[in-house]
């Protein structure tokens, strides 16, 4: 037996998954905005932290699986990417520190604006 589900609820269920990425966003950018700037110190450590912890890890994984030079690269660089906004979310719904996050979203993408590029060099 072959089900398939009506145009209009698959149509209805692909326009609120769209919204989600949107959501999301909006909801950092209420978090970032109540930011002070004191705050971004614990973020900025934790960043560099976070980025220099996944590249240690991700080279001798790479270096144990012997990966080729293109999935190691991809490897590293999925490693070294910054921190998701869905972590802000869980933080907030978790009831965890949220407003810490929220700042760790924001520097290690800031922060990742030059470690990606450093990296790629050494990488390609």
């Amino acid at each position: 037996m072959d089900w398939t589900t009506p145009v209009w609820v698959t149509n209805t269920l692909e326009l609120i998954g769209q919204m989600a990425i949107p959501l999301m966003l909006i909801t950092l950018g209420v978090a970032v905005a109540r930011l002070h700037p004191a705050g971004f110190i614990r973020p900025l450590v934790l960043s560099v932290v976070k980025i220099a912890v996944a590249i240690g890890i991700a080279v001798p994984v790479g270096v144990w699986f012997e990966l080729a030079a293109i999935p190691f690269a991809v490897l590293v660089l999925q490693l070294s990417t910054p921190v998701a906004v869905t972590s802000y979310l869980l933080a907030e719904k978790y009831k965890a520190d949220a407003e810490a996050v929220a700042g760790l979203v924001v520097m290690s993408t800031l922060i990742s604006v030059l470690t990606l590029p450093v990296t790629l060099a050494f990488l390609l």
